[in-house]
């Protein structure tokens, strides 16, 4: 057998999943979820329905936060315990993004062409199903992410990603909440790390556990990027 594809074979995945009151999709995402890793890790952070719960009933382990710290800390927590894992991949619990995908973010890796492959809702543009609020939105939260990082990509915010194992160290994890992922994009970028985008679905349709609405939320994760872009030209 050729030796690069023994190698591809015997790669270990771990599919992490922050998760807040997503008892809705989350056992659906777990079990399509170990279709394609080994592993999956569901982090759920202060839910209050049966997240927890359906998590479990699907097989995967589950890290329990008993108040709601954020997205950062649920990632920090879970890349914490990816240790011997080749593959790292990171999906949202509520059902936005469609699990049989995680093998077009797996691949890149695998195939030994990125560190970070970043799945994007727009890599070829925004669809007519995108609402306005988010073309809008999204677009300043890219450009404020890519002049941090010096990158070029299309979906900072992206929660579908998929990461080399080897690189983990990488990841600072500063921010506690959505800010963390325009940091990670950073983190990548200031090690040189190679950063590929692959293009994947979305729905729009599903719930969303957030308590803010999308401006409020926007408004936010833009500071958190300014006060990030602060910190690093500081440190320089």
């Amino acid at each position: 057998m050729d030796e690069r594809l023994l190698q591809n074979r015997i790669m270990k995945s771990i599919v992490i999943i922050p998760a807040f009151n997503e008892e809705a999709a989350i056992g659906w995402i777990v079990k399509k979820s170990f279709q394609y890793a080994d592993s999956v890790l569901v982090i759920d952070d202060g839910s209050n329905d049966n997240t927890y719960q359906y998590a479990k009933g699907e097989g995967a382990r589950v890290i329990k936060h008993y108040t709601n710290f954020g997205k950062g800390v649920s990632l920090k927590d879970a890349f914490g315990e990816v240790d011997g894992y080749d593959i790292v991949v990171t999906i949202d619990g509520d059902g936005q993004h469609n699990p049989d995908e995680i093998p077009i973010l797996m691949a890149p890796i695998r195939e030994g062409r990125a560190d970070f492959v970043n799945g994007s809702r727009y890599l070829n543009g925004f669809d007519e199903n995108t609402p306005a609020y988010r073309r809008v939105g999204q677009r300043v939260l890219d450009i404020a992410t890519n002049i941090t990082a010096g990158t070029h990509v299309t979906d900072s915010q992206s929660g579908f990603r998929a990461f080399n194992g080897k690189t983990i160290s990488c990841y600072k994890f500063r921010d506690p909440g959505f800010g963390i992922e325009s940091e990670m994009i950073a983190d990548a970028a200031e090690n040189n790390l190679r950063i590929l985008e692959v293009p994947i679905t979305v729905r729009y349709d599903v719930e969303n556990s957030s308590t803010k609405g999308p401006v409020t939320h926007g408004v936010g994760v833009l500071l958190k990027i300014m006060k990030d872009k602060a910190i690093r030209t500081f440190k320089r």
